[in-house]
């Protein structure tokens, strides 16, 4: 169940990230998009260094998720669970937008992300010590 967890965490994450950071990016690079339909950026406000950076960050994911195997999928939940709840503690405690444009709507997303992302780890390490002492 718990190695499951950090695959669901994996696929949801590339998939979200690869959506939301190709969709903002077209957009921005393309303006007939944004004036058919100009809610997308007037919402998130996303900047190219942002769309690119969740682009990438999903690219890591699904590769870790189709060729890293359970082992790729823990560690990327991990070092992304850091990296999203870092990010978050940053922007809650700075209120800066960094290189990335980042408003204060996103800090309760990148909590959200990077705690879930701590939360599976943390389960699929004692789903397996478990184990281990039963053996």
């Amino acid at each position: 169940m718990t190695q499951r967890g950090v695959r669901i965490y994996t696929a949801f994450t590339g998939i979200f990230l690869l959506l939301q950071g190709t969709s903002t990016l077209a957009f921005r690079l393309y303006p007939p998009l944004d004036e058919s339909f100009p809610q997308l950026l007037a919402i998130t406000k996303m900047i190219p260094p942002h769309s690119i950076l969740h682009i990438l960050t999903a690219i890591v994911a699904l590769s870790v998720l189709f060729w890293g195997k359970e082992r790729g999928a823990f560690w990327f939940a991990a070092g992304f669970g850091i990296f999203y709840t870092g990010l978050a503690l940053f922007g809650f405690i700075t209120h800066r937008p960094t290189i990335f444009g980042l408003q204060p709507f996103d800090h309760p997303f990148h909590l959200f992300l990077g705690v879930w992302g701590l939360l599976v780890t943390g389960l699929s390490l004692y789903s397996s010590n478990r184990k281990k002492g039963s053996v």
